[in-house]
């Protein structure tokens, strides 16, 4: 292994373990090799990438397939689709990374990390800021826009369950809006159409509840298995809480792609905070080739 590529694999190493290595303290002809912000190609990867358009798209319009099959074998009551319970149809939808799409916010945080080798990135007060002061900025994940539109044709319910802040609630009706998005009946807390975060916790599990008691839940759209029903609270062992996560996917496999539809988001979620911090750790969970000739075969 040549001097050089011994150097860039040690920046790489210590990146993530020693974020206080700044490129003015690295030597000219490795700063080309720096390690990225940790969430850097993740971003870029939603943000440029064909693939990603794909996905999202193909989520919608899987979704969208199964409520119209939904709705055309529905009773209807006063013009609108209803369950055999007699309540309203409604769809489900997480907002951040499944309805709104915030690159911009993910941008500022690698800009401000590429900067400044020491700055952590997101923090709960850049959250807040970005919520207050940019509504405007905020854009559509791909296929969000059309497949609302196609759901309240259908006489169907849009009810959205977001950890954004309910004192900011203006500001998120605001973003819904600056994109084209219906946002009559949101600020009416009576209608349960935009349940946004409590001061008892980041937990939907409640307010999904709740929804489910007003309203026919025949879709759940997220990109966290939080936005989901009765998913998992998590132990405290790191490992237990992988195996518990997988658990609830696999035990309701038969509900993906039927009434549970996931979004991609490799940039951030709870599988993320429940990772270990260091470099060392994060690479003793990655599956590794079992021919231990494969890394000397380039």
């Amino acid at each position: 292994m040549n001097k050089l590529l011994r150097l860039a694999l040690w920046l790489i190493i210590t990146a993530g373990t020693f974020p206080c290595v700044l490129s003015s303290q690295v030597p000219a002809e490795a700063r080309e090799y720096q390690s990225p912000p940790p969430h850097l190609h993740a971003n870029l990867w939603m943000q440029t990438s064909a693939e990603y358009e794909a996905l999202c798209r193909q989520t919608f319009n899987a979704a969208l397939k199964e409520i119209r099959q939904t709705v055309k074998a529905a009773k209807r009551r006063q013009g609108r689709p209803v369950g055999p319970d007699r309540k309203p149809l409604a769809v489900v939808a997480d907002l951040d990374e499944t309805i709104l799409d915030n690159g911009r916010f993910q941008s500022e945080m690698d800009a401000a990390v590429w900067a400044d080798g020491t700055d952590i990135g997101f923090t709960p007060k850049r959250w807040e800021q970005w919520e207050r002061g940019n509504p405007v900025e905020v854009a559509l994940v791909p296929g969000a826009g059309p497949f609302i539109a196609e759901v309240e044709k259908l006489k169907v319910v849009m009810v959205y369950v977001s950890n954004r802040l309910e004192y900011l609630k203006g500001s998120t009706i605001q973003a819904l809006a600056h994109n084209g998005i219906n946002t009559q009946g949101l600020e009416l807390g009576t209608e349960l159409r935009l349940l946004l975060k409590e001061p008892s916790g980041s937990s939907k599990q409640d307010r999904i509840k709740r929804v489910g008691e007003k309203y026919r839940v025949v879709a759940y759209l997220g990109d966290n298995l939080g936005d989901f029903p009765e998913s998992p609270e998590l132990p405290q062992d790191r490992t237990q809480q992988l195996a518990a996560r997988r658990q609830y996917v696999e035990s309701s496999a038969d509900l993906w792609g039927a009434r549970y539809f996931m979004l991609p988001n490799p940039v951030y979620g709870s599988w993320d905070q429940i990772l270990p911090k260091s470099v060392q750790e994060r690479m003793d969970l990655l599956k590794r080739a079992g021919n231990a000739m494969f890394v000397e075969a380039k």
